[in-house]
């Protein structure tokens, strides 16, 4: 029988108080550390913002849009080595640390009737070209779209019901292939969590012009 794997667990003020399986910390609503990558591209002009699918086998959450990447960080691993899981899902070549902008740790919070998710997300942005090639590990990431991110800001910021997706061919947004999503086909984060991460994001945004 393998092992499970361990994670550190925190208090509410992010001071580490012990290890605990994923599966116990889940149960109990301990609170632990994730990684979470958000890639935005530039083209005609315009930042879009690409979305995981994820994969309908998944056992939390299937087959709805997510974070570009992300996942748990083992007790001995610090946030830096959670870029594993951007080859890991999306089959990128390895990533140089300096290549990503950090913005923060941010709390995530997501309670189910299965589980009850209590997590310090170290979020990062990553600026790609539009010529990036997915390899996608299906058993995680069925597909990637992407969002015009000024209307993703706007969704996150509540100003708006519904988003635009779009899937993502060769370096194209497919625009003639448009789709209208709501709130209930995201992953259920808390809103204050989108709120933040959109916050950070398009002030690191802002800050690059």
């Amino acid at each position: 029988m393998m092992e499970e794997e361990l994670l550190k667990v925190f208090d509410e003020q992010f001071n580490p108080i012990g290890k605990a399986a994923r599966t116990k910390i889940h149960a109990e609503g301990l609170w632990h550390e994730t990684v979470h990558f958000w890639l935005i591209t530039k083209t005609s002009g315009n930042y879009y913002v690409f979305l995981q699918k994820r994969s309908k086998s998944k056992k939390d959450y299937p087959a709805l849009l997510d974070i570009t990447a992300a996942g748990h960080l083992l007790a001995m691993e610090t946030s830096e080595d959670g870029i594993r899981e951007l080859q890991e899902e999306l089959g990128l070549p390895a990533i140089e640390v300096d290549k990503l902008f950090k913005l923060g740790l941010v709390k995530n919070i997501i309670h189910t009737n299965q589980l009850i998710d209590n997590e310090f997300s170290h979020v990062y942005l990553y600026i790609v070209n539009k010529d990036i090639s997915f390899q996608l590990q299906e058993t995680e990431v069925s597909d990637i779209v992407v969002s015009e991110f000024t209307a993703f800001y706007q969704f996150c910021m509540a100003e708006r019901n519904e988003l635009l997706i779009y899937p993502w061919r060769n370096g194209i947004v497919v625009s003639e292939e448009e789709r209208k999503v709501g709130k209930n086909s995201f992953v259920p984060h808390e809103e204050a969590y989108f709120k933040k991460v959109a916050e950070l994001l398009n002030q690191q945004l802002e800050n690059l012009k």
